[in-house]
This record gives structure tokens, sequence and C-alpha cells, in this order.
């Protein structure tokens, strides 16, 4: 409410301010509408914001004046000298009662009331009365404040100052941390006396307190980016008659001014979108088996470098017949081409000009103008937009925006004696062109790499730029996978990869622009200007092949859709104290759990969780105290996991960096400039099933006969076991009910017409001199299996 109120101060004196050019010119001709105009508005804005904010005093006079202002409008008043002069009275108070809010000698509240007296007082009449003090000079003071809430805080005092000049100081101080890295660079190389050092030392932590400073003056919280949300979603769903309830999470994600103001239109075409085309009407919903009220979700959440936007609805989902047929009537698409289009590939369509699943074309949307727009402009800030959609449960709109336009991690690339910069929001991986994981061939004149079964594209940084190789450099070039908004990621051969730095972003040139594959300049450590590479120019130019015109080269179809670009996980530390990740999606709960309710059996350990008994790993010999642990389920099955501690939630690549599958561990991923390990909840689960012998899934359980009715080992072992299993047991001959299989002794030597028999011997199959029909009868699983894989009778 602090930060609020805080707001209110600061707009409310700003506009005072820019009203206070206009006060000479409207006693000079007060008929002026238009002056006239912006003074209601003010008066009108005040008494709004007042009623939300607890201000009864700001309200009372902003109503007043708001009257005669209004009855002004309608000619019923004139605006004479007097009643400005009163107006404006109301005006310079609520400038005073917006500085000293929440100081504890405001203004008493009487002096209010001679105000309001002197805006009633009829035409000609103000005049002769006593005018009262104008708050500015000596005024009487009271304890009372005037406010419902006696005890609140004074507002933090704020101030309001021009993006340009905020723009300036960053750049300012980015110049001085290059200067400053460049001095340390050349006391290393020069060696400089201890306490010299020293003071660079603390200058530089100032430097670097100062830039964080000047950062954060820029960075505004995404409850701005929220707050027209609730009103349109509110107006849209009660103009198309459909219930909407909405969920905005995250508004305390800090992001760049600019970002949110550039990213404001994509928000609400998204939302219009959902509300039109996802969430269905009422009567829909019921009959679809959902809710009357549909949902809609906008989360965001910082990932690294970058800010991630959900926007998801619970409705109907994309229409991929719709967009394709719409594709093929405009000439987009073939027939044989949309035949052969993967999911992903459909949904793409969306973003293509002049496309809209729309039945009719309304003022909300259905005119083929809003997705390819917002795809633009997200691009245009170096963004990424995913969409992902369930027929028939709904969509998800993901935005992927910079933190800030101003600084990005990127990587540092050599071409020779020239060096580039590509933001590392767009690279996916890292590569050296002789790893046993990539395979590079030529195929209709165009290069593909395949890295772990999927392929991509390949061009050479030198050749899209028209540089020469160098000659100098030895040793396999390195391949970047690259992210690119306006199409399928791609590879980039590159000479090597120097280094990883925070780059300073300014604008470059409209000749360099023109090019279309660089979208800034950076100034790295060195101080040297560099070039910031243009991922989605560099593949325009590169005119990379389609993924139809790939297929007419023979290449195969992958099947599966490309992974989602990041996945949630859990980041803990381990018992050995290793930091590792586990996905989150399997991890159903962080919960602790007292030693002394986990027991030992066979080797293996079970922990004793609301009354039921869990496979538990990572179990040390002894235990003793409180255990943190993590609950994975997969969806049917349930298994402790017990670990050191929690540390946090972090959004890492789908795709692993190295791929291990070696025991527990899946490979490696990066997070920041460190590998770590990423679990394999496969492995773990895979460990569990093998301690026991699943149940099988029949429709009807097998009827199972035992023959040897005397043999205990028969009664006491087998039949139990198939019990277990699920089966039915019965012993002796053959009754009423023919039997599904016949159990017996090797040496029995039993046939059934129509029944089929397992015989079972004593000794396992390396010993065996046996007929090769029989049975081990302790080999379980084989024992289970042919059991399993009978036909059950119809009873």
């Amino acid at each position: 409410m602090d930060e609020i109120l805080g707001e209110f101060i600061a707009e409310t004196l700003e506009t005072l301010e820019a009203l206070s050019n206009e006060v000479v010119a409207w006693e000079a001709d007060p008929t002026d509408q238009s002056r006239l105009d912006a003074f209601f508005r003010f008066f009108h804005t005040v008494k709004g914001s007042c009623g939300f904010l607890n201000l009864p005093r700001f309200e009372r006079l902003a109503h007043g004046a708001e009257d005669v202002l209004a009855a002004v409008r309608r000619g019923e008043r004139i605006a004479d000298p007097a009643t400005v002069t009163a107006v404006l009275a109301i005006m310079d108070r609520i400038g005073a009662l917006a500085r000293d809010l929440g100081d504890e000698d405001e203004t008493v509240e009487a002096d209010d009331d001679a105000l309001l007296n002197a805006l009633s007082m009829p035409v000609g009449a103000i005049e002769t009365q006593h005018q009262p003090d104008v708050p500015g000079g000596e005024t009487e003071r009271s304890g009372s404040t005037g406010l419902a809430s006696p005890g609140r805080t004074r507002a933090p005092r704020t101030i309001r100052l021009p993006l340009a000049l905020i723009d300036k100081l960053m750049n300012g101080i980015s110049d001085m941390v290059l200067a400053r890295n460049d001095l340390a660079r050349k006391m290393r190389e020069r060696g400089v006396e201890p306490d010299v050092e020293g003071s660079f030392e603390r200058l530089s932590a100032n430097v670097a307190d100062l830039r964080d400073m000047i950062s954060k003056t820029r960075m505004q919280r995404v409850d701005r980016l929220y707050a027209s949300v609730p009103r349109m979603v509110r107006d849209l769903a009660r103009d198309l008659g459909k219930t909407v309830s909405l969920d905005l999470d995250g508004g305390d994600v800090e992001m760049d001014r600019e970002m949110i103001e550039m990213i404001g239109d994509p928000l609400t075409h998204i939302v219009r979108n959902a509300l039109d085309h996802g969430i269905e009407f009422p009567a829909d919903r019921i009959a679809a088996g959902k809710a009357e009220t549909g949902r809609l979700s906008i989360v965001a959440r910082q990932s690294g470098n970058q800010i991630v936007i959900e926007v998801s609805d619970d409705g109907r989902g994309i229409d991929r017949a719709a967009l394709v047929d719409r594709a093929v009537a405009a000439g987009i698409l073939s027939t044989a081409n949309a035949a052969v289009m993967s999911d992903s590939e459909k949904v793409a369509l969306i973003f293509h000009p002049g496309l809209s699943t729309a039945a009719q074309i309304t003022q909300i949307s259905g005119r083929g103008v809003g997705m390819d727009v917002v795809r633009a402009n997200i691009e245009q800030i170096g963004g990424v937009i995913d969409i992902a959609s369930t027929p028939g449960q709904g969509a998800t709109v993901t935005m992927r925006v910079p933190l800030t336009l101003t600084i990005i991690p990127g990587l540092i690339t050599r071409c020779g004696p020239l060096s580039f910069a590509m933001p590392r929001g767009n690279v996916m991986e890292l590569l050296h062109e002789n790893s046993a994981m990539v395979s590079i061939e030529e195929i209709g004149g165009a290069r593909i790499a395949t890295i772990r079964g999927i392929r991509h594209s390949v061009i050479e940084l030198e050749d899209t730029l028209g540089l020469e190789r160098g000659r100098g450099h030895c040793g396999p070039r390195t391949l970047m996978v690259i992210r690119s908004a306006a199409g399928q990621p791609y590879v980039l051969g590159v000479e090597a990869v120097d280094s990883s730095e925070e780059l300073v972003i300014r604008p470059v040139s409209p000749v360099v622009a023109a090019v279309g594959v660089f979208v800034g300049m950076t100034l790295p450590d060195n101080g040297q200007p560099m070039l910031l590479l243009d991922a989605a120019g560099l593949a325009r130019v590169a005119r990379l092949p389609l993924l139809e015109n790939e297929r007419k080269t023979g290449v195969p179809e992958l099947e599966a859709d490309q992974p989602a670009e990041s996945v949630q996980a859990l980041l803990y530390r381990d018992r050995d104290g290793a930091r590792r990740l586990m996905p989150l999606a399997v991890v159903d709960r962080i919960e602790g759990i007292d030693a002394m309710r986990i027991a030992m059996s066979n080797g293996r350990a079970f922990a004793r969780i609301e009354e039921r008994l869990l496979p538990a790993l990572n179990i040390r010999n002894v235990e003793t105290g409180n255990l943190q642990a993590l609950r994975l389920h997969d969806g049917r099955d349930q298994l402790c996991f017990v670990i050191e501690e929690v540390i946090d939630i972090i959004d890492v690549p789908a795709r692993l960096d190295v791929s291990i599958a070696a025991g527990r561990i899946a490979g490696l991923v990066m997070v920041g400039e460190t590998q770590m390990e990423m679990i394999d909840p496969f492995a773990l689960f895979a460990e569990v099933a093998a301690w026991q012998t699943p149940t099988p899934k029949r429709s009807g359980a097998i009827r199972c006969l035992i023959a040897d009715v005397d043999d205990p080992w028969m009664r006491n072992i087998l039949a139990p076991l198939l019990v277990q299993a699920g089966h039915e047991v019965s012993f002796g001959p053959i009754g009423d009910v023919a039997p599904d299989v016949v159990l017996c002794g090797e040496d029995r030597q039993l046939a059934v017409e129509g029944v089929p028999v397992l015989a079972l011997r004593d000794v396992p199959e390396a010993l065996a001199d046996v007929r090769a029909s029989s049975i081990y009868r302790y080999d379980r699983e084989t024992l289970m299996a042919a059991i399993s894989g009978i036909a059950p009778r119809a009873a």
C-alpha cells in the first residue's frame, strides 16, 4: 500500500506541476474549454484514487471542485475570476496535502471547510468573503492528520526523472566499468604496490554498487503490466457473454521499464485471443464436462537473464485443422505439404500473417491481424514466443524476453581477426564439430548437422558475413545451436567462442542495421567496439531451408515434436555434498521424515509415510534424527528420495548439454557457469520396480489348477504367489469349470485337452537335461510371464 500511495503522490504532484503553466492562461480566458477539461480531469482522477487509498480529505476537496467545474461545463455557472481563484486554492491545498501526507502536523481540516465554502458562494459574492490562507505560507497546524488511519507511516519520498537521463547515467557508469576493467588489466601486467591495489579494490566495489543501483532505477514490478488486465478481462467477458476467472501471479517480478511498455500490446493481443477464441461459452463448457467459468492465468517469473510470461487458458485449444484449411485456401500451403506437417508446425501457422480461426469478423478478432504482430514485436526486443496447445484442454502462450535492453549476457565469438557477440539467451548448446554426438552431411546442397538424432541446418558465420576463414586457426570449429524466433533452431559455425561476458548494448548506426544481421553494438572489457549478432537475421540472410524443402531432399521427418525449451528443476544438495538437479515434474512434495520411520528389509529401505510403506532411496546404513526427503511420483507409483537440503527451483534447458545415462545420472546441464548433474527419474523408478514383481494388469484373473495336491511347495509357496499376483487357484482334478492353465511337477507328464499345462522342474536350466517345455520353479519371472500370457476363458 505504501508503494501505491507513493505512486499516487508522485502522479498528483506531477500533474499539478504540468497544470501550473495553464493557471495564468485560464485566468486570462476562463472560457477556454480545453483548459477547463484538463482541470476537470485532474479533480476527477484524484477523487477516484483517494477512495481506494482511504483519503477522505482529498476526496471531499476534489468532489467539491469537480461539481463546480461540471456546472461551468454545462453552462450553469460562469467561470468568473473569483471562481477560478477558489478552484486554484483547492488545487494548492491538494498539492500541500500530497506533500505532507503522513506527516504529524498537517493543515487543519477547518481550512478545507473555508475553501469549500468559497466554492459554493454565489457568483459576485466570493470577492467579499475572507480568502483563506493558501497552503504554502504560514498556516495553523494540528496534530490531526484527517486520515482514517492515524498511525500511517510517512509515504516514501519519490522523484521522477526522464528516462533519457537514466539512460545517460547507465551509459556513463558502463563506461566507468570498462575503464575500471582496463585499468585492472594494466595493473596486473605491470604490477603495483599492495596499498594501491587495496585502494583500487575499494574503488572497484563502489563502482559495482553504483552500477547496480543505477540499473535498479530502470526496473519496475510486473504489477504495472498487470494493472489494466482485470478490467479488460471483465469488460471483454461481459461483451462476449462468457464468465472468466483471472489468476495473476508473479507481479513482484521486476523488469526494465521500457520492456514493460513494449510488451504491453503483445500481452493485450494474447489475452483478447484467449477470451475470444479459446474460452468457450458457458453452455459449451458444460456440454464438454467443464466448469461453467473459464480460467485465464497469467504468470511471470525470472529465468536467468530472461523474464518468462505465460498466458494459459482452459478453453478449446487451437484448431489445427482449421488453420491448415485456411492456409491451403490462402495458397500459403500446398495440400501435399499440409499432409506431412507435424503438430507443432500446424500450431505455428497461427503466426502467419492473414490467418485466423475466427468464424466471423468481430471488434475483438477475426481479421488475421494479431499473432503475427505479436511475434514481430517480441522478436524486435530480442524475445521468443511459443505456443503449446492441447485440443479440448486449452493453450499456453509463453513469451521469453530479456530482463533489460541495456545489459545482457553474451558469448564472444571469433572469426579470424574479428570478434562478434551473440546473446547468450539465443544459444541452446555449444559443441565441437568433431564431437561424437555430431554428424554433418550435405544433402541437396545444404549442410545438415544431426545432434543426438535431431537435424539442424548449418551455416558458417564467415560465409554469411562475407568474411575469409582464419588461416592460423588450428583445431575443430565450434558449433553453436541457435534458438531463433524466425524458424527452427539451427547450427552456427564459428572459429571459436572466447568468453562469456555481461555486455552493455547500445544502438547501432542505421547503415549497419540495414545489413539485417546486427541488432546493436557493445563494448566488452577490452574497450574495442563489437557488433551484436541477430539470430533471426542470420537465418533470414542465409535463407535457411524450410522443413518442407528439407523433406524434398529426402531427409526423414522427425516424428516427435521438439522438446520444450526449458523445464523446471529442483536444485538440491545431495548426501555426498554435491549440488544436483531433480526434474520438478516428478516431485510430489518435500517433507521431513523421522529416521525411526525407515526400516531395512533384505538390503532395501522402506519409509512409513501416511500409514503406507514407500520404497526409500539414498539411505545410509545408519540413520538418525530428522531427514529431508523428496516424495517422487510417476503418475502411479511413489518413492521416497532422501537428500541433504533443498536449495532452489530453477529453469534449466530441456535438452542436456552432455548425455550420460549412467546409473541415476541422466547427464550434465549448464546452470549459469556451472555444469550440474541431472538425476534420471526413469532410473530411480526402474530401480525400485526391480524390487518386486509387478501385478499383471488383466481384465480377468487366470484360473490356475494345481494338480499336485499333496506337494507342500505347490500348496504353501506357489499357490500364495499366484494369489498375490491376482490369479485364482484351485487344487485337484478338473471340476465343472475348466481352468485356464494346469500346473504340475515335471514327472507328472499330464496332458489335458484344450488346456495348456506348465510343467515345473526342480533344477535350473544349466543343470537340466529335461524337455525344453518345462520351467524352473524358482524362475519367477519366466513362470509369471508364461501364466500372464495365457488368455482367460470365458466364465
